[in-house]
């Protein structure tokens, strides 16, 4: 098991304003690599172009504008580019999946950060063999993509179909990017895979 660095080809020289989208494990990974990149002597800001949890993790407390029920808002696309500034990193949370582990995105998402240089596009294992009713975030958005009934089961191709589509996680994509799935220790023995901390990555 290598490092989330590793894993993910990140390079700070070009990377470091970075992006995840998706479901099934940002805000996770985004703390994982956070702490890792911290380990490995560099600055590190947790931010939002959409929302998330005030409370952080590890020491890192995410930057935002409170907006009630214990979550935050970032404040525009462009607030993660000006905090390079003062961070050697910035890590943002560019979408939201009200806590299911897949998702499509719909017209209006994700909200990518101006200037990002790697947008990571994730999915949760555990969706399959879930319906889309139940597990998949704009489940209409999805089904219509996937030509499937919201009851139909997801499978892992889905997952992994998403992650390449440009209408699914790399939409509007214009950078690096990389293909996630959470809970990715299940999956160890997909060739061709790498593994790091529970997570996936799907060689390009």
């Amino acid at each position: 098991m290598g490092t989330l660095c590793e894993a993910l080809k990140i390079d700070i020289r070009k990377h470091r304003l970075i992006a995840f989208v998706g479901a099934g494990g940002k805000t996770t990974l985004i703390y994982e690599l956070a702490r890792e990149l911290r380990s490995m002597g560099y600055s590190v800001a947790v931010t939002t172009t959409t929302h998330m949890g005030e409370k952080g993790r590890y020491g890192f407390v995410p930057i935002g504008v409170p907006c009630g029920q214990g979550k935050i808002k970032g404040s525009s696309p462009l607030a993660p580019k000006k905090l390079l500034a003062e961070y050697d990193v910035v890590l943002t949370e560019a979408d939201g999946s009200r806590r299911l582990p897949f998702k499509v995105p719909d017209v209006h998402e994700p909200v990518l950060p101006e200037g990002v240089h790697l947008v990571v596009g994730i999915a949760g294992a555990s969706a399959v063999g879930g319906t889309f009713a139940e597990k998949c975030c704009r489940y209409p958005v999805a089904c219509k993509h996937f030509s499937c009934e919201p009851s139909e089961k997801i499978e892992l191709r889905h997952l992994v179909e998403a992650l390449d589509a440009p209408w699914g996680q790399k939409k509007g994509v214009v950078c690096d990017y990389r293909r996630v799935i959470g809970q990715g220790d299940i999956l160890s023995q997909r060739v061709g895979w790498t593994t790091a901390k529970g997570y996936a990555i799907l060689n390009s």
